[in-house]
């Protein structure tokens, strides 16, 4: 991939499991897609915190299909509205939109099929695995390496940090939570209020599946 690989199509690729050829997380992996967008406006300088809530910053305008979407939601929006409101909004929508632009730009195949010729699902297969490696590789260093965190690179720490709480278990296992927790809340402190509002998106979509 020529331009810079942003956070909606680096966790969507990260989700992706080489030994299983398939995408994992799906239960959550649109929420934690919104949140990366979210993540990666908010690096960009579009959005900002206001008191617990998120507002455009400037002009409400991003040369980036997935991105402009939910910038443009956000802008037009009555009323500022919490990071994990927008994180948990029109999630499908939002997968959608980023396995769309990769299998655009020839980084993925989407090919949809049937399940006993009834209900619907998409196969994705990785057309070349080594960007999925590399950004592997860096999220390893990021949450295991010995860098000082404020030295980690934003988009990375926010791999880690977007991972861990979105449960996205190939990138931060279980055990890896236990044993790096407290970096993993440094690393998060850096991408800011989207972390948590992620954790509370989940966290309410758990509970709404519970009640039935």
């Amino acid at each position: 991939m020529e331009r810079e690989t942003l956070l909606p199509a680096r966790l969507f690729l990260l989700a992706y499991d080489p030994k299983k050829q398939r995408l994992t997380n799906w239960s959550h992996l649109g929420t934690l897609l919104r949140a990366a967008v979210l993540a990666e406006l908010a690096i960009s300088g579009h959005i900002a915190d206001q008191d617990g809530r998120v507002v455009v910053v400037g002009k409400p305008v991003i040369d980036d299909p997935v991105l402009g979407v939910v910038l443009a939601e956000i802008a037009e929006s009555k009323k500022p509205r919490k990071w994990q409101d927008w994180a948990g909004r029109r999630t499908g929508a939002c997968l959608k939109l980023v396995r769309e632009q990769l299998a655009a730009e020839h980084v993925i195949r989407a090919d949809r099929h049937r399940l006993l010729g009834v209900f619907p699902y998409w196969k994705i297969t990785l057309r070349d695995t080594r960007a999925r490696h590399r950004f592997a590789e860096s999220a390893r260093r990021a949450l295991r390496g010995g860098e000082q965190v404020d030295r980690v690179d934003v988009r990375d720490a926010a791999v880690v940090a977007l991972a861990a709480y979105g449960e996205l278990r190939i990138v931060v296992s279980r055990a890896d939570r236990r044993q790096f927790k407290r970096r993993i809340e440094t690393l998060g402190e850096r991408v800011g209020p989207v972390v948590k509002g992620l954790k509370k998106a989940i966290q309410a979509q758990q509970s709404a599946a519970a009640a039935g």
